[in-house]
């Protein structure tokens, strides 16, 4: 007994041969299907990107709304892209200068980071199929420290600096971790303005210890990497650590005085205004297709040809096939494959550094550069390149066998075998999303001016200066009342 089946070709209702054919049949169904949906699954961070990055301006709060009316279509199940959801919103909350509601999405944030710090990479095996973005987003290292110091932040400008140091000492868990198992590679271990904020607020509780401890902290981190120690850092240092009598470490650090211009002078103690500046919009991730071979437990070999013409390599030692997979790989072969790897791509800011002066004097007191998330970007896909090529090239080779079986299959029909060959291949090809995702709601640049003043209220006029000097911005803080050894924390925020 036979059955058509919609006049493509006749199968066997029973029999090894039916079986065989409603097998295959099935495989080159989930391969359109897959090449149907994947794009949709696994673009999440190019919809954000489409939707989110633009110029940020001042209208935090409609950004927020936005979010959250497109919270599926922009952040998927709620689950995968958690970590990014919460950090987004906390962060435009901090920009909008509401803390509390900042501290409620980036301690959520933080949460959620904590859980996945505790689950392995390696049960999410869906990732070895598929791509990257099926995992849940843990965060970039540098992030992670941002969520921190934002937290941090918000408590300060509420004058909650024992809070604040809660962070410090939270992150301190995470930094001493990221030391005993990266150091060695010189991979991203610890935060230079993360421990020159945390010897503010050590300040300002009376703890001149641990602020110089955290000062020391500061310049050793500047110095390993990728934010240049600005010399007002060095100076900084130098003049603290002298008067707490800790000349071995002026000397271990070799740190030099700083007698230019822009010294900071606050002593130990001292009342300040500290004006914290986000300058410049930050780096996002983009998609670029890389060509090579890899031989599974030998060598691999990847290029791509840049915007400019230029070719870029990858060249390393491959990573050995998983387990599940090692009978299916004959030794030595050489796979010719296609694979899809996170591209950083950094924006043009008119916004060099902003100058301030207090109570209509003549003292100009000119911001310093605390951080440089360009840089912090390029460190942090630096440090994780190798991983993701291995990853990605494994997974290629693995999706290449099972088309390349899937294709040797015979349906017993000519026009079923073109349709599954092309299913096939394709989404092979649409499965390999680069994971792109990061969150591109922070400033290109943190800069920071620290204004010693006496007790009292205070007015300061602040101006934004593009690389030529010339103002393209201004604003002003009015009657701030500082107290007897207070730091006063402020915000300047300027994206152009």
């Amino acid at each position: 007994m036979k059955t058509a089946l919609n006049g493509v070709g006749n199968f066997e209702s029973c029999g090894g041969k039916s079986i065989r054919k409603l097998s295959v049949l099935a495989m080159t169904l989930l391969a359109l299907v897959s090449c149907l949906l994947l794009p949709s699954c696994t673009s999440k961070a190019m919809q954000r990107q489409k939707v989110l990055d633009k110029p940020l301006d001042d209208d935090y709060l409609a950004r927020i709304a936005n979010i959250k009316k497109e919270h599926k279509k922009l952040y998927g199940d709620g689950v995968t892209n958690a970590f990014l959801y919460n950090m987004d919103i906390g962060v435009l909350f901090h920009y909008a200068e509401m803390y509390d509601s900042s501290n409620v999405y980036l301690l959520e944030a933080e949460r959620i980071f904590d859980d996945l710090f505790t689950k392995s990479v390696t049960n999410e095996a869906a990732a070895l199929l598929t791509n990257d973005n099926v995992r849940p987003y843990r965060s970039k290292p540098y992030e992670l420290t941002v969520v921190h110091q934002l937290v941090a932040l918000n408590f300060m400008a509420a004058g909650k600096f024992d809070e604040a140091l809660v962070e410090s000492r939270k992150m301190q868990v995470y930094f001493n971790e990221w030391e005993r198992v990266g150091a060695a590679d010189k991979k991203y271990h610890s935060d230079g303005m993360f421990h020159l904020l945390s010897a503010l607020a050590y300040e300002r509780i009376g703890e001149a210890d641990n602020s110089l401890i955290s000062t020391y902290q500061s310049v050793a981190a500047y110095r390993k990497g990728p934010v240049p120690l600005a010399a007002e850092v060095e100076g900084f240092a130098y003049d603290r650590l002298t008067a707490g009598d800790r000349e071995n470490d002026v000397s271990a650090l070799s740190l030099r005085p700083d007698n230019g211009p822009n010294k900071w002078t606050a002593r130990m103690g001292d009342a300040e205004i500290i004006i914290v500046g986000y300058a410049g919009k930050g780096p996002k991730m983009v998609e670029q297709n890389w060509g090579g071979t890899i031989t599974p437990g030998g060598n691999l070999y990847f290029s791509t040809k840049t915007k400019n013409g230029q070719t870029v390599t990858h060249a390393g030692v491959a990573p050995n096939m998983p387990d599940s997979h090692k009978g299916k790989v004959k030794a030595g072969v050489i796979h010719h494959v296609k694979i899809s790897l996170p591209e950083m791509v950094t924006a043009y800011s008119r916004v060099d550094r902003f100058s301030a002066q207090v109570n209509g004097g003549n003292q100009v007191y000119w911001s310093v550069e605390i951080n440089d998330i360009n840089k912090q970007a390029a460190k942090a896909l630096s440090d994780d390149f190798g991983a993701i090529v291995a990853r990605t090239a494994i997974r290629a080779v693995i999706r290449t066998i099972a088309s390349e079986q899937i294709q040797k299959t015979d349906t017993g029909v000519p026009a079923l075998n073109l349709l599954k060959n092309v299913g096939t291949a394709i989404a092979a090809d649409q499965m390999e999303k680069a994971d792109v995702r990061m969150c591109f709601m922070l400033p290109q640049k943190i800069i920071v001016t620290r204004i010693p003043v006496q007790p009292g209220v205070h007015n300061i006029n602040l101006n934004v200066h593009d690389k030529s000097g010339g103002i393209i911005g201004r604003k002003s803080f009015d009657n701030i009342d500082v107290k007897r050894g207070e730091k006063k924390v402020l915000f300047n925020n300027y994206f152009l």
